[in-house]
C-alpha cells in the first residue's frame, strides 16, 4: 500500500501523530514552539492528479488554501515568528519600559493583551508598589508603554493571547537613579572618626560614598584645607588624616550609584586642644537634610 513519508520540513515543527509514514487521506496537525506558528495548522496525505505528479509518486502532502480548497504543498512548511518586538526599539529608563511590536499573522494575534507587573514581592527597606497595568493591543503593529515605574526595580512584561499563548515575555530592570542621602552621619569625638549609616540599593546599586572635608579657621573663618575622598560601598567610616586644633570642619557624605551622587548629609565639628594637650573634637551641628552638589567648585 502506498503511504506518504514523514515530511522533512522545518525541524521545529511538531507532528501529531508523529510517525515515519502516513496513510492515504490521513490528516496531520502541525504545531510550533511558543511564539511561533506553522504556515498551516493542518496537512493531509492525498492522491495527486496526473498533472500534479511525476512518473512515480501517486500521493503527496496537501494544505488548504484561503478558499478552503486542498492544494499540493509547494516547498517547505515552516515555523513563522508571528509576533515580534522590533529590534532596537526596546527602551528602558528609570521610570518606564517601552517597546514597538509587529504581527505578521493577524489570525494569531487576535485579542492580544500586554501586561506589566512587579516581578516579585518587595521587601524592606526597598518596598516597591505593585503595578497592574494591562492593555489590549490591536492591528498589525503598535507601541506598548508600561505606566510610571520605580527606579532599579525588576518588572515582567508579557504579551499574550488568552487563554495561555505567550507571544513575548521578558524580565526587565528599570535604570538606576541617584540614591537617597545617608540618614545618619555622626562623629566619634574620642577618635575623630566620621561614621554614617549604609544606604540600601533601592534606587541603584551603591558603588561607594564620596566625602568632602573642608577645614576653616575657628577664629576668622578663613579657608585652611579641602579633601575629597571616595570609599567603596562596604566602608561606612572615615578618619581624616589630620585634625588641626582651632579649626572648624565641614563634612558632607553622599552615596554613589551608576547615575551619580545623591543628596548629602552635612556635619560640622571643631578641633581643639584639651587640658591634657591632646586634640579633641566637638560637634557643632548636624544637618542631615542639607543637599550639596556632586561636583564642588575648587577653592580659591
Amino acid at each position: 500500500m502506498v503511504k506518504c513519508q514523514k515530511p522533512q520540513w522545518d525541524t521545529r515543527i511538531l507532528f501529531a501523530p508523529d510517525r515515519g509514514s502516513y496513510d492515504l487521506n490521513e490528516t496531520l496537525t502541525l504545531t510550533c514552539p511558543v511564539g511561533y506558528w506553522s504556515s498551516s495548522p493542518e496537512v493531509a496525505c492525498m492522491k495527486l492528479n496526473p498533472r500534479q505528479r511525476f512518473l512515480i509518486p501517486q500521493i503527496g502532502w496537501f494544505v488548504k488554501d484561503s478558499m478552503g480548497q486542498w492544494k499540493p504543498v509547494e516547498g517547505n512548511m515552516t515555523c513563522v515568528e508571528a509576533f515580534q518586538v522590533m529590534p532596537g526599539t526596546l527602551e528602558v529608563s528609570t521610570t518606564s519600559i517601552k517597546l514597538n511590536w509587529t504581527c505578521s499573522l493577524p489570525d494569531a494575534c487576535q485579542r492580544m493583551q500586554a501586561t506589566c507587573r512587579l516581578a516579585g514581592p518587595s521587601s524592606p527597606p526597598c518596598e516597591a508598589e505593585e503595578v497592574t497595568a494591562q492593555e489590549m493591543l490591536h492591528g498589525h503593529k503598535g507601541t506598548f508603554t508600561c505606566p510610571p515605574l520605580q527606579p532599579f526595580t525588576v518588572y515582567s512584561v508579557t504579551i499574550s493571547v488568552p487563554p495561555s499563548t505567550i507571544l513575548f515575555t521578558r524580565l526587565l530592570r528599570t535604570k538606576a537613579t541617584v540614591p537617597e542621602k545617608p540618614e545618619r552621619l555622626w562623629l566619634d569625638a574620642s577618635t575623630g572618626t566620621l561614621q554614617w549609616q549604609a544606604l540600601p540599593s533601592c534606587k541603584g546599586e551603591i558603588l561607594g560614598y564620596q566625602l568632602n572635608v573642608t577645614a576653616r579657621s575657628a577664629q576668622d573663618g578663613s579657608f585652611l584645607e579641602f579633601q575629597q575622598v571616595t570609599v567603596n560601598s562596604s566602608v561606612t567610616q572615615y578618619t581624616p588624616p589630620r585634625q588641626m586644633p582651632g579649626s572648624k570642619y565641614t563634612v558632607t557624605v553622599q552615596g554613589l550609584t551608576a547615575a551619580g551622587a545623591g543628596d548629602a548629609s552635612y556635619l560640622e565639628f571643631q578641633a581643639y586642644v584639651s587640658g591634657k594637650g591632646f586634640c579633641s573634637m566637638g560637634l557643632l551641628r548636624l544637618l542631615s537634610v542639607h543637599p550639596v552638589p556632586y561636583k564642588m567648585a575648587a577653592w580659591p
